[in-house]
C-alpha cells in the first residue's frame, strides 16, 4: 500500500483550542457518552485535535534514552485525512499516522500509536539492529527461543504474548514484536532477561550484549516457528 502523501494541513490556535476540548471531554464523560460524541463529531469528519508530527515524536518518546529520541528526530512524521490507520513507510523512511487518532482513539493511545511506530523507523535506521533485520531477525528470533521456558516467571509479558500479540493471527509477526516490545514494555525487567538484553539499549540506554552483533544463520521467515516460540514451554 503506497503511502498516503498529502499531509493535513491544521491553524495553530484552532488546533490548540480542540486539544482543550478533547482533553475535557476524555476526562469528564463516561465512556459511552464519549463514544457516543465521537461518532457525531465523524459525522461532519472533524478532527478535534492533531498532534504535529515532530511534537508526537517528543511525547510518544518521553523517558526514552537520548540516543533513541536524537535518532527519532530525524523521522519524518506526517498526519492525513483519515480517522485511523497509518505506518511506517520504509521506501521514504517515513511514518504517516491518520490525523483522527487523538479524536476517536484517545490522547494516550496516540502516543502508544506513533511510539510503535516510531519503533519501526529505530529498526530501519539503527545500524545494530538493521543488521540483524537484515539477517531476518536471526538475533532476536534467537532471544525468544532462548526465553521460552522463563516466559512464566514473568507473568506481565506472559500474559501479553497469549492474551494480546498471539491473538492477531498474522500481524503477530517478528517485524510488529521487534515494535510493540519497547512501546509495551518501559521497564525491562518485566521482560525474560535474553529479551531485556536484547531491547534494553532501547528502552533505558543499558549496552548492547556482548554477543549481540555475533553472526548468526539467516532467521528465516516461519512465521509459525516464530509464534510457537512465543508461547511458553
Amino acid at each position: 500500500m503506497p503511502a498516503p502523501h498529502v499531509e493535513l494541513a491544521r491553524a495553530a490556535v484552532p488546533n490548540e483550542m480542540g486539544h482543550v476540548v478533547l482533553a475535557f471531554a476524555e476526562r469528564v464523560l463516561a465512556p459511552r457518552d464519549l463514544a457516543g460524541l465521537r461518532e457525531r463529531l465523524w459525522l461532519g469528519r472533524t478532527y478535534l485535535y492533531v498532534t504535529p508530527g515532530p511534537r508526537l515524536i517528543e511525547r510518544a518518546l518521553e523517558g526514552f534514552p537520548p540516543e533513541v529520541r536524537a535518532l527519532c528526530a530525524r523521522c519524518p512524521f506526517h498526519r492525513y485525512d483519515a480517522r485511523g490507520g497509518g505506518g511506517f513507510w520504509p521506501d521514504g523512511n517515513e511514518i504517516w499516522l491518520a490525523a483522527g487518532v487523538e479524536t476517536y482513539e484517545g490522547l494516550r493511545q496516540v502516543r502508544l500509536s506513533a511510539c510503535h511506530e516510531l519503533f519501526h523507523f529505530v529498526c530501519w535506521n539503527h545500524p545494530r539492529y538493521r543488521a540483524d533485520e537484515g539477517r531476518g531477525f536471526a538475533r532476536l528470533r534467537s532471544v525468544v527461543a532462548e526465553s521460552r521456558a522463563l516466559v512464566d516467571a514473568f507473568p506481565r509479558y506472559r500474559d501479553w504474548v497469549t492474551g494480546s500479540f498471539l491473538r492477531q493471527g498474522d500481524h503477530a509477526n517478528v517485524v510488529e514484536y521487534f515494535a510493540d516490545i519497547p512501546t509495551n514494555f518501559r521497564d525491562a525487567h518485566q521482560l525474560p532477561p535474553p529479551i531485556a538484553a536484547h531491547f534494553a539499549p532501547l528502552i533505558d540506554g543499558s549496552p548492547f550484549p556482548s554477543e549481540f552483533d555475533t553472526a548468526l544463520a539467516d532467521g528465516g521467515n516461519d512465521l509459525a516457528a516464530f509464534q510457537r516460540s512465543l508461547a511458553p514451554a
